[in-house]
């Protein structure tokens, strides 16, 4: 017989319990290694897409003259923010090219102002030559990086998720949008960003965070309010699924309420110190809605507003020139292509009953917003596509996010191409050939 090797006798062959003790050590470090790849990979395509969007800025400003790091003077924000730096809530002259409420002589910004408080600090760097053409092309920068955080945390892989991140700000009007830092835009792009933001929060548990996100995005588009309803659902769906009964989630509920109710109060005191109404954000003191019948809001704008985003096309001549309408919109679906995703989702959902309480406070929270949008007098004024409707498209994402582990079929790559293409084409399009 052989030696045994002295450091082998008296050891047992391994039994069954080693051998597994083994294998499963095994597969946990595999696991691991595939956990560390998985994340070196989400932010390389995290970084990969925020690069490949500054680069598409930075070409975008050289064709519309050097502008990246200019001050676009359409800007009421930074005038605000400065005058809150001398203790005054008007503006204290008229300045012709912006839209300001006049009120008892005086002249206000017309628009809530959480934007405003952005500015602030930056005014103190830059007094009023804010570099707000770069401010609003981070805004849309941390949009597609939350987006694509979203879409991870939903067990999308990265390619996908920074493709869809793509399509949801350079495949809507906000591709257009995010090239100037004028005041309509800066108002629209932050409440993207926050509502973003918010349903990242949400999908990470941080309730009063979410909550909050939205009381501020309030403070950039007022309608934003709608989105209250589908985050109480999706807490409220999560609160019964661990058990708690119907007054125990809405006590769970109301703690996360109180920063965005003392932001809603902030906004109130506001609007009552410069127009004795703290409902009055100062647009209905604007020169054309005090001069229009009707006003700001009415319903008589409700089947016009519709007619436009549902109806009215883009259409080619016979030279093959694309003509479509610049004041009040036109197809808003083709303009922001996300919404043909929502509507093959909600088709699929129907038609598989899947449509629970959250998908159905996600639609009515958008159909109310757009209904709210279209009674107001104009929608959008001069513009590419149907800008109010991005608005909305914080929700649209929430909408889709709602299938886990969610696929790339290859009809949304053509959509979601088509929408990059015809965004940046909109972006040129109203600078060169309808400025």
């Amino acid at each position: 017989m052989h030696d045994v090797p002295p450091q082998q006798k008296g050891r047992r062959p391994p039994g069954p319990l080693t051998a597994g003790l083994a294998k499963d050590g095994k597969a946990m470090y595999h696991y691991a290694m595939e956990g560390n790849l998985m994340k070196r990979q989400r932010i390389q395509y995290l970084w990969g897409m925020l690069a490949l969007m500054l680069l598409v800025y930075i070409l975008l400003h050289d064709l519309l003259g050097g502008t990246l790091f200019a001050h676009e003077p359409l800007d009421s924000y930074t005038l605000q923010a400065l005058a809150w730096r001398e203790g005054r809530l008007s503006l204290g002259q008229d300045y012709p090219w912006l839209d300001l409420a006049t009120y008892q002589g005086d002249w206000y910004v017309s628009f809530p102002p959480f934007p405003s408080v952005v500015m602030l600090p930056l005014t103190y760097l830059f007094g009023e030559n804010t570099p707000n053409n770069l401010l609003i092309i981070l805004y849309a920068m941390g949009t597609a990086a939350l987006a694509y955080l979203c879409l991870c945390r939903r067990g999308v892989k990265p390619p996908a998720a920074a493709f869809l991140s793509l399509f949801y700000v350079l495949g809507s009007n906000m591709c257009w949008m995010s090239t100037s830092g004028g005041v309509w835009f800066q108002a629209q792009a932050l409440n993207m960003l926050l509502l973003t933001g918010c349903l990242l929060a949400a999908l990470d548990g941080h309730r009063a965070t979410a909550y909050a996100l939205v009381a501020l995005a309030v403070g950039c588009r007022p309608f934003s309010i709608c989105a209250f309803l589908p985050l109480f659902v999706y807490f409220y769906q999560a609160d019964r699924k661990a058990g708690l009964s119907p007054w125990g989630c809405l006590k769970k509920q109301l703690p996360c309420l109180i920063l965005p109710a003392c932001i809603g109060g902030g906004y109130m005191w506001y609007n009552y110190a410069r127009f004795g109404n703290p409902l009055e954000f100062g647009h209905n003191y604007l020169p054309e809605f005090l001069e229009a019948p009707d006003g700001q809001f009415h319903l008589s704008y409700l089947l016009e507003n519709l007619r436009n985003i549902l109806l009215r096309p883009v259409t080619i001549t016979a030279g093959g020139r694309l003509e479509f309408p610049y004041f009040n919109g036109f197809l808003f679906y083709v303009a922001n292509p996300l919404y043909l995703l929502l509507f093959i989702q909600v088709f699929r959902d129907g038609r598989a009953k899947h449509m629970d309480g959250l998908r159905w406070a996600l639609l009515l929270a958008m159909a109310a917003e757009l209904l709210l949008l279209c009674v107001h007098k104009t929608f959008g004024g001069w513009q590419f596509g149907a800008r109010y409707t991005v608005d909305m498209l914080p929700m649209v994402l929430a909408y889709l996010l709602l299938q886990k582990d969610r696929p790339l079929p290859f009809h949304e790559k053509a959509i979601g191409l088509f929408a990059i293409a015809f965004n940046l084409y909109g972006a040129l399009a109203m600078t060169f050939l309808f400025a």
